[in-house]
Order: C-alpha cells, then sequence, then structure tokens
C-alpha cells in the first residue's frame, strides 16, 4: 500500500480508525509505511510531515502519543470513545489521588486546561521543570497526559530561529472536543458499552496481531 497525498491520508485515517505515525502496531499500516522515503521533508504537498498537524486543524483526527511514545491518529468519531477507555472512566484528579498519575502531570494537565492551548516551550515554563535534569520529569509527564488522552497535540509552534525544531502545541482532550469539534467526552456510565463497540469496529478492520495489541493497549477484554 502506497500514498502520495494528504487526501489519500485522510481516507486511510477515516478508513482504520486508528493510524500510527510509524510502525508499532504489527501487521498494522502507519504513516511512515505508507509514504515513500524520498517523500519526507521536501516542503512539498506530497510531504506528510505537516500532515500530521494539519489533520488536526481540519478536523479530522486527534493527534497525540496515545500508545507509548510514539505518536498516532484517532479519528474524531471514534477519539471521544478511545479517550474513556483509555481512563476508565477515572477523572486527572480521581487518577492522581489513586497513585496513577504523578504531582508533575496533575500540574502540567492544570496549566493546559487553564490555558485552553499552549505550546510545549512555554508549558515548560509555566510548570517550573525547566532545569535541565528536570526534561525527563517534563516529557515523561506529557507522555503519561497523552497515553490517558488527557490531552492531545493540535498545532505546532515555529521557532524563531532557522533551523529549529518546531514546538508541539497541546490542548486538554475535552476542550478540543468542545471547541473544535461541538463534541463531549464520553460518559463512565458507558464504559462497557463503549468497551464492547470499540472491539467489534477494531475487530473488523484489524489482523488477530494488530487485534490482540489494541485490545492490550484499550482494556477491551
Amino acid at each position: 500500500m502506497n500514498i502520495s497525498t494528504y487526501s489519500e491520508f485522510v481516507a486511510l485515517v477515516q478508513q482504520y480508525k486508528i493510524f500510527p505515525f510509524s510502525d508499532f502496531i504489527p501487521e498494522y499500516p502507519s504513516l511512515t509505511s505508507v509514504v515513500p522515503s524520498d517523500s519526507w521533508h521536501t516542503e512539498t504537498e506530497f510531504d506528510p510531515w505537516p500532515w500530521r498537524v494539519k489533520i488536526v486543524k481540519d478536523e479530522h483526527a486527534a493527534y497525540g502519543k496515545f500508545f507509548g511514545t510514539k505518536g498516532c491518529f484517532i479519528s474524531v468519531d471514534l477519539f471521544p470513545k478511545v479517550q474513556l477507555l483509555l481512563t476508565q472512566g477515572k477523572s486527572v484528579e480521581e487518577r492522581y489521588s489513586s497513585g496513577l498519575m504523578s504531582q508533575n502531570a496533575r500540574n502540567i494537565y492544570q496549566l493546559v486546561k487553564e490555558a485552553g492551548n499552549i505550546d510545549s516551550r512555554n508549558l515548560r515554563k509555566e510548570s517550573g521543570l525547566t532545569a535541565k535534569e528536570q526534561k525527563k520529569d517534563y516529557d515523561r509527564a506529557l507522555i503519561d497526559l497523552q497515553n490517558f488522552a488527557d490531552i492531545v497535540i493540535t498545532g505546532a509552534q515555529e521557532t524563531d530561529f532557522d533551523g529549529g525544531w518546531s514546538s508541539m502545541c497541546f490542548e486538554s482532550s475535552e476542550h478540543w472536543l468542545q471547541v473544535a469539534l461541538g463534541k463531549e467526552l464520553e460518559s463512565k456510565e458507558d464504559l462497557a458499552e463503549v468497551r464492547a463497540v470499540v472491539k467489534t469496529e477494531l475487530s473488523e478492520l484489524c489482523s488477530a496481531k494488530a487485534l490482540k495489541y489494541l485490545d492490550k493497549k484499550l482494556l477491551l477484554s
């Protein structure tokens, strides 16, 4: 399978519902596997690098590191259900109180929620985790929040100097769903039903190995 255009990428995300940026789900396509290697970072319309942000701004998918440390796209129709599965219906405060979330992650979530939209550089300053030895703590907190789908990546802030990497922008999932999409988070009372619906939907799209991976990550069984 090979694609060359943004519209083809959107179609794949809509087809598979959960679509990795790179290969980490077994026997499953990803953006890096379907786009020729010589298309990357060409700064043309066929360069897939900007697509990861464009697909969010065009309101086709959520983007974030929802499974470990790898980026992944989730279609807007499925994302509220995936968010419920990843949190198991527990709020940030409930997870913090039960030891499932660090103090740093809790504080950073509150900063993102209050800001509405904030880029990573300013978020790190606001968090107070600015020392070199605190970078791992900051990065770990961001990963944890994305693994629970508490926050999503919604853009990229360009650097002030040539050759610098852009800084990712974050919003809380609740804010992004409500403001950008006019959607609400799923209710925790619907967890069992959502689990069954998502498992049925994914079983029609995945190989046995891919489904086993997603089943474990989303606690579908």
